[in-house]
């Protein structure tokens, strides 16, 4: 008498488990070893499915999922057959960086990976850390130096000084060129919308008869050319004269030429040097101070057009810029803001001799924000800063040293 039913037949190893010899786990429609091999499994004498899943499109020889609906939301129930451990492939995620569309943070995402497959199928996107706005960048490391160069005409005229040309360095002597200059800061700042095109006109005007002439050779001569070109350049830029940005990257280009011909003149400092010891005599003392006034606005005035030429193609939106750290030049300077206020011969050697007066070399300030107080950080300094640590990032500097930037 035949049994009531009949006992299933006992499932076989699939073809690959069986050529190599090792145990399969008969998961269906898929062993587990099969599908983290990325290799065919077939079992013997088994007919395929007729009904695939109706959520998703599953590509079990690429050993993934690709869902083909429904698009959003996903959420798909797993298939009752053992999962792969994937979670010692993934590679951590920097969790500074932000989640997208909501996904919590600290998901470890191997971005070769579209899906991660959980108890709830959910799709998991890798995350990008997008790129900051330009108009957030330039509110934060560029907006206090594109202020104080818009400033430049009138601290020139008002202090006889700029952040890069020392107040004394033209008091005994002032170039024509710089002159020139020096007149066309006073038309500027009194400019209105009624004479703004006339004033424009004469420092356009001033701006060709200084490029068509030659370049001078002595360094007072040629650093007063080199300041005379960055002022009408800023004047230019910023009175918001579109015809002034037509002949901007000509200007730039003399200023780029003259500055080569200016480093050839200076002397830049060894931070790993030792001071020098001044002379106990005043006047050796008052022709070291002077030529240091001299060294250093030059200094001072060479990277700070590089750094302006800079400034202007972020402004313009150039996405070719790139900052090797240094604005492209090996320079030196110092900071130190006892040295540079000085107003005598005898106050500079005093500073010189008992106050700390550091050396930045391409743009490192490690030392200065390891070492400086805020009254050594003059306004050059603080320009650069910023632009290396951002507004707040300076303002913190300052703060937790006890200061108010």
């Amino acid at each position: 008498m035949p049994r009531a039913s009949a006992a299933p037949p006992r499932r076989k190893s699939c073809g690959a488990c069986v050529a190599a010899k090792r145990r399969c786990d008969l998961a269906v429609p898929v062993c587990s070893r099969c599908l983290q091999r990325d290799i065919v499994c077939e079992y013997p004498a088994r007919q395929p499915s007729a009904n695939p899943p109706s959520s998703a499109t599953i590509d079990y020889h690429n050993g993934s999922w690709q869902i083909m609906a429904p698009v959003l939301p996903i959420s798909i129930e797993t298939p009752a057959f053992p999962q792969p451990t994937i979670t010692d492939r993934l590679e951590h995620v920097d969790p500074d960086w932000n989640s997208i569309h909501g996904f919590e943070p600290n998901i470890s995402i191997n971005p070769s990976w579209d899906l991660l497959l959980s108890p709830k199928l959910e799709l998991v996107m890798p995350r990008i850390k997008p790129p900051r706005p330009l108009s957030e960048i330039i509110a934060s490391k560029l907006q206090f130096a594109v202020d104080v160069l818009k400033n430049a005409p009138s601290m020139m005229v008002l202090e006889t000084q700029l952040p890069w040309c020392h107040p004394k360095l033209y008091n005994n002597y002032m170039p024509r060129a710089m002159q020139d200059a020096y007149s066309c800061c006073s038309l500027y700042m009194s400019r209105n919308e009624t004479n703004t095109p006339v004033i424009m006109s004469l420092l356009d005007a001033r701006a060709e008869d200084l490029l068509s002439s030659p370049q001078p050779t002595s360094l007072i001569e040629l650093l007063a050319h080199a300041h005379a070109l960055l002022l009408y350049q800023i004047m230019r830029l910023f009175a918001g004269d579109v015809r002034s940005h037509a002949t901007a990257n000509t200007l730039f280009g003399t200023l780029e030429a003259t500055m080569i011909a200016l480093s050839d003149n200076l002397y830049f400092p060894d931070p790993s040097i030792s001071k020098e010891l001044l002379p106990l005599n005043i006047d050796p003392i008052i022709e070291f101070w002077e030529w240091w006034i001299l060294q250093e606005s030059a200094r001072r005035t060479m990277l700070l057009t590089f750094y302006f030429i800079q400034i202007y193609k972020v402004l313009r939106g150039d996405v070719t810029v790139h900052c090797d750290g240094k604005l492209g030049l090996s320079h030196s300077w110092y900071l130190s803001a006892q040295l540079w206020n000085a107003q005598s011969a005898f106050d500079f050697a005093v500073a010189w001799s008992e106050k700390d007066h550091f050396v930045v070399r391409d743009l490192d300030f490690t030392a200065v924000l390891e070492n400086a107080q805020p009254d050594e950080v003059d306004l050059f300094g603080r320009m650069l800063m910023v632009t290396l640590l951002g507004i707040d990032g300076a303002k913190a500097w300052f703060y937790a040293k006890g200061a108010i930037m």
